[in-house]
């Protein structure tokens, strides 16, 4: 069964949080690191997974806590057992996108590519989010 409220909030974080927060991070990223030799476009990809990956992780954490009985209390258990697990989850496709975007996206399309492969791993999280419940 379609579970509107969850989509709904899934919805929101991705329109209201990560779009904005993507656009902001791909720019200034950019502009901290403007070159995009190989050196360059492998520092970004770590760069997004060191710091861009676990706060849009930990987000996500908290809605669905938020969706949750439990509520944002859950929110430390979740980040403790299941950060780290999807950090390494995300290592197999997020610096792929970042390649990606950084070699072959123009630095103004990175954002709308990023936010297509946002909804694949959002997707994704939601369909472990929901197995691990289970």
């Amino acid at each position: 069964a379609l579970d509107t409220r969850r989509l709904a909030t899934t919805t929101a974080i991705g329109g209201c949080y990560f779009a904005p927060a993507a656009h902001v991070w791909y720019d200034k990223i950019t502009q901290l690191i403007p070159k995009n030799g190989v050196k360059e476009i492998l520092s970004k990809a770590a760069l997004g997974q060191l710091l861009f990956g676990p706060l849009v992780t930990i987000v996500f954490f908290a809605a669905a806590c938020l969706q949750s009985d439990e509520g944002l209390g859950a929110l430390p258990g979740k980040i403790k057992n299941d950060l780290v697990a999807v950090q390494l989850a995300g290592v197999s496709f997020w610096p792929i996108v970042d390649i990606v975007s950084f070699s072959l996206i123009p630095v103004a399309y990175i954002p709308l590519f990023v936010n297509f492969a946002s909804f694949i791993w959002t997707i994704f999280l939601s369909l472990k989010s929901r197995t691990a419940k289970k």
